[in-house]
């Protein structure tokens, strides 16, 4: 009987033990609970704000950052190449016909001028891609358009353009972009005097060619 007494005594202690371990427990592992939620909470708020951040950066800094980029570049290449002048011109639509066909123009996107040479950006804008296929016709059949002398250039629109601007000289390229399509064209000239193009410079602006989809096309962000 005494024995039974004290198993039923022992019993009890251990459950009372027990719940008064539970009874402690609860409280730590609720405070546990509630910090981590804390954190995550924070976490996912700072995330998102980062997100919305990132997506609402001014598309005109973030054009502006770009451009700089890209006339800094070609800022380097004229003066590796001795020239006075290097641009681009990206190909462009500009409306429709009345037959529903597209317009296809190009404009001088880029230009930077040594010193003492005119700019002539704003005057090469919106221009009909149809009235310089003496230009673009060899450009796309060769990879390359070079004319050490413009007074022998081919008869058309670029010639005329060329000869009123004081071109003596001018070279070519095109800009591909990774699909193969030809997104526009690099040019260099020569104003202050008629040059031949050497091949070290050839290859410097071939590299910057190839260098420029990289600027001018816009990547797809998810």
């Amino acid at each position: 009987m005494i024995k039974t007494v004290i198993v039923i005594n022992v019993i009890l202690k251990i459950k009372l033990y027990l719940m008064e371990s539970v009874g402690i427990l609860i409280p730590i592992f609720t405070t546990l609970i509630g910090a981590v939620t804390t954190i995550i909470v924070i976490w996912y708020k700072n995330k998102i704000e980062l997100e919305n951040k990132k997506s609402s950066v001014c598309p005109v800094t973030e054009c502006i950052s770009e451009d700089t980029a890209v006339l800094e570049r070609m800022k380097g290449v004229l003066s590796e190449t001795n020239g006075d002048r290097i641009c681009i011109f990206s190909f462009h639509n500009g409306g429709q016909f009345y037959s529903g066909k597209s317009m296809q123009k190009m404009s001088m996107s880029y230009e930077h001028v040594d010193n003492g040479v005119s700019s002539i950006q704003l005057n090469k804008q919106n221009i009909p891609v149809s009235a310089c296929m003496t230009t673009l016709k060899p450009l796309m059949e060769n990879g390359e358009f070079f004319n050490p002398d413009t007074k022998k250039y081919p008869d058309g629109l670029c010639k005329h353009h060329l000869l009123e601007d004081g071109v003596k000289s001018t070279y070519y390229w095109p800009i591909i972009d990774i699909n193969e399509n030809i997104i526009g064209m690099l040019r260099l000239d020569y104003v202050k005097r008629k040059t031949k193009i050497s091949v070290d410079d050839q290859n410097c602006m071939e590299l910057l060619a190839i260098q420029l989809p990289g600027y001018l096309v816009k990547s797809t962000k998810s």
